[in-house]
C-alpha cells in the first residue's frame, strides 16, 4: 500500500515537474522573441476580424438589396401559434427560444467578440422532436439580425442595417457544416419539422 502511493507521488512529482519546464520554456520563448508573439497574435486577432467583416458585409448587402427591391419578401407568415404534436408546452418553447437567441448572440467576455454557443445550441436540440421545433419556431417569430446577431439596443444598433429573420435564416446563418455534431443534430430535426436547412 505504502510503495502505491509512494509511486504516485513520484508520478504527479514528475507531472509537475514536466509542466513547470513546458511553462518555462514557452515563457523563455515568449521573452526571447516578443516581436514574433505579436505578430501570431495580431495575425489570428485580424484573420477574426476579417471574417468577421466579411460576414457584416455580406449581410448588409443582402440588407440593402432588400431596401432597393421592396418587392422581395424574406419573411414567412405563420399565423397563430399551434402546438398540436408537441411534447413541450408554449412556455417551455419560450425558454428555448430566449436560450436560442441568446446562444447565438453569444459575446466573448473578455474581447467583446460575438459569436455562437454551440454547445446551448446542441443541449436545446437534443431534447426537441420536430413538432417542437415548429413550436419553438412559431414563437421565436422574427427577430432583427444585423449579420452577427440582433443589433444592440443603443445609437449604435439604432443606424445599423438589420432585418427581421426567422429562427430558420438565424440558424442557417450561425452554424456551418464546420461545427459538427451541433450542425447535424440542427440540420436533421429543421428538416424532418419541414423546414429548408
Amino acid at each position: 500500500m505504502a510503495t502505491a502511493t509512494k509511486s504516485k507521488n513520484t508520478k504527479s512529482k514528475k507531472a509537475v515537474s514536466t509542466v513547470k519546464k513546458g511553462l518555462a520554456t514557452a515563457g523563455g520563448s515568449i521573452v526571447r522573441n516578443p516581436m514574433t508573439t505579436v505578430y501570431v497574435i495580431g495575425g489570428a486577432i485580424a484573420v477574426y476580424l476579417l471574417y468577421k467583416t466579411f460576414k457584416g458585409i455580406n449581410s448588409a448587402g443582402e440588407a440593402v438589396g432588400e431596401f432597393f427591391n421592396p418587392d422581395f419578401d424574406n419573411s414567412v407568415d405563420v399565423g397563430p401559434i399551434n402546438n398540436s404534436g408537441a411534447t413541450i408546452s408554449i412556455e417551455q418553447a419560450r425558454i428555448f427560444a430566449n436560450q436560442l437567441l441568446g446562444a447565438m448572440n453569444y459575446q466573448n467576455p473578455f474581447f467583446g467578440w460575438h459569436g455562437t454557443d454551440e454547445d446551448t445550441i446542441l443541449e436545446v436540440f437534443k431534447r426537441i422532436t420536430p413538432a417542437d421545433f415548429r413550436l419553438i419556431y412559431n414563437v421565436f417569430g422574427q427577430k432583427d439580425y444585423n449579420g452577427v446577431g440582433s443589433p444592440p439596443d443603443n445609437v449604435i444598433g439604432s443606424i445599423q442595417i438589420s432585418s427581421p429573420r426567422d429562427l430558420v435564416f438565424w440558424l442557417n446563418s450561425e452554424l456551418s457544416f464546420t461545427d459538427g455534431e451541433v450542425y447535424r443534430v440542427v440540420k436533421k430535426i429543421v428538416n424532418d419539422a419541414g423546414f429548408a436547412f
